[in-house]
């Protein structure tokens, strides 16, 4: 007979049952991190400061939840409150797309540290703690005495592992760039949801459950949540949908035109009368680069927005060539479909990463355009460093261009990636130039002063294998341009008036190589 010291549960619940509940919630736990770094991307970006909050919040739930499953467990070890604990994290996560951007939203100027860090405390805290109870729990349940609890333990959370092995490889491979982040969401609920009603017997106790899911079902999957970026007055959203990289919206405004958006970021914007002439944008100001090569017939653009800068290229030049790198395929669509992108031979189109079709580039380019952002506005870390700057002239003809879009302020805080990038700029070519563009209206006066802690578009652009031009020799060769022929911009000649007569200081900024770029830590 057992002493008491060896009595664990006199009624264990063992077998398919127990094992499911381990291993759904292990895969909805870790499935509900991937959706949340989509959501938190949206309002503050992929920093490493979103993902320590992430990671930090979600263990910090675990903990939690691991001791109060423990003390639960030892005071009511029931099979049917482990249940309704798994049915309410799953209303809960029915329920998030319902206040999670508005509240994303009211803490973006909290600052980029403490903004992910209560957001993800908010909106994922409640649900992972409540489904961090499950394993110490399920072990309660499972062991028969206690020369058997380590066996089981050790059997229980092995098996919650392998589930979120399985619920993260399920929905970042094809859930996310399946579905929506709202379907996917609630696709996960909706298994938590149902789990008690699979496994638990066919007593009236299972009733307790259908009340509370007759009130938060219809008002989950009938009811239409908050827009996930707020619209403003007179704008339309024509298409939306989450890619593997981005929240890609399309909106039309009324008497302004059509724009194409990454998150909270505009990207591209075209009128909606034929000939579909572009707005007044920063990709005007790629044409900078002719002031240095009048005439490129080579060139290369990574990253594609609505393609507006490359189509220009093509259509202001018969004889221009343009290999064109995108990698989001969602995004490639959306520029054929609504931005009137015309893939042909003169404009080709690459679904593939920037650094990655450099490399196996074999062709000599007049220029190189890098407009390339990921989630959050921000330029992913490998295409800002000195290696990649040096994999990049290794492509470029002699006297060939490279012309980088980098969103910074010149002095401040936030001006700290444009100098560092500034910085490796001048560590591998000839000569570095600087031409931060006018904010639109305000600044666009050709007497007024450029605030130089406001974030802008600022144009990088670095020579390669020519001689250093004074800012002198800038504006005299833009202004002879002009004045020989049609400006290849309406504003090309106000942006290179704008060129800094001297290069901003970068002793207290990194140099950025492959091994240290910590520029996603970089506010602009």
């Amino acid at each position: 007979m057992a002493t008491e010291n060896e009595k664990v549960n006199p009624s264990p619940v063992s077998g398919w049952r127990l094992r499911t509940v381990v291993f759904v919630c292990g895969a909805v736990l870790m499935g509900l991190e991937m959706v949340s770094s989509r959501i938190l991307a949206i309002h503050f970006g992929s920093s490493i400061y979103v993902w320590g909050a992430i990671i930090s919040v979600f263990l910090a739930a675990l903990s939690g939840g691991y001791s109060l499953g423990g003390k639960l467990a030892d005071a009511r070890p029931s099979f049917f409150l482990l249940n309704a604990i798994v049915f309410a994290s799953g209303c809960w996560l029915l329920l998030i797309p319902f206040y999670a951007h508005p509240l994303c939203r009211s803490l973006v100027g909290t600052g980029e540290r403490m903004g992910p860090l209560l957001g993800t405390t908010l909106v994922f805290a409640g649900p992972s703690l409540l489904m961090g109870i499950v394993s110490p729990f399920a072990v309660r349940l499972a062991a028969k005495s206690v020369e058997k609890m380590g066996n089981v333990a050790g059997q229980l959370y092995a098996l919650s592992t392998v589930g979120s092995i399985a619920g993260t490889i399920l929905t970042a491979f094809w859930l996310i760039p399946t579905f929506d982040i709202r379907s996917v969401t609630q696709a996960l609920g909706a298994a938590l949801v149902a789990l008690p009603f699979l496994v638990l017997p066919r007593t009236r106790g299972i009733f307790a459950l259908v009340l509370p899911l007759t009130i938060v079902g219809p008002a989950a999957f009938l009811s239409d949540p908050p827009e996930t970026v707020e619209m403003r007055p007179g704008q339309r959203k024509i298409f939306e949908k989450d890619s593997p990289y981005h929240y890609v919206l399309v909106t039309e405004y009324d008497g302004f035109g059509r724009f194409l958006q990454f998150n909270n970021y505009i990207e591209s914007g075209i009128a909606l009368d034929p000939p579909y002439a572009t707005r007044t944008s920063y990709t005007d100001s790629f044409q900078l680069a002719k002031i240095f090569k009048a005439d490129p017939k080579r060139i290369l653009v990574i990253g594609g927005g609505g393609g507006i800068g490359p189509r220009k290229f093509v259509t202001d030049d018969p004889s221009c060539e343009v290999d064109l790198v995108e990698i989001d395929p969602v995004v490639i669509e959306v520029s054929k479909k609504y931005f009137h992108l015309e893939e042909g031979p003169r404009l080709r189109i690459h679904n593939e990463d920037g650094r990655k079709f450099v490399r196996g580039a074999h062709a000599k380019y007049d220029l190189v355009v890098l407009d390339a952002y990921t989630i959050g506005g921000q330029i992913p870390f490998h295409l800002t460093t000195r290696e990649f700057m040096q994999e990049i002239k290794s492509i470029l003809a002699p006297g060939g261009v490279l012309l980088a879009n980098i969103n910074s302020s010149l002095e401040g805080t936030k001006s700290r990636i444009l100098r560092a990038e500034q910085r490796t700029f001048s560590s591998v070519f000839d000569a570095v130039y600087v031409f931060p563009r006018p904010l639109e209206l305000s600044e666009r006066d050709p007497l007024s002063t450029l605030d130089r802690t406001k974030t802008r578009n600022v144009m990088l652009v670095a020579l390669n294998g020519t001689p250093a031009w004074t800012a002198e020799r800038i504006i005299a060769a833009a202004t002879e341009s002009v004045r020989s022929g049609a400006p290849p911009s309406p504003t090309f000649l106000d942006d290179a008036r704008r060129v800094l007569p001297a290069l901003l200081p970068t002793g207290d900024v990194p140099l950025l190589t492959d091994d240290y770029a910590p520029v996603d830590t970089m506010s602009f």
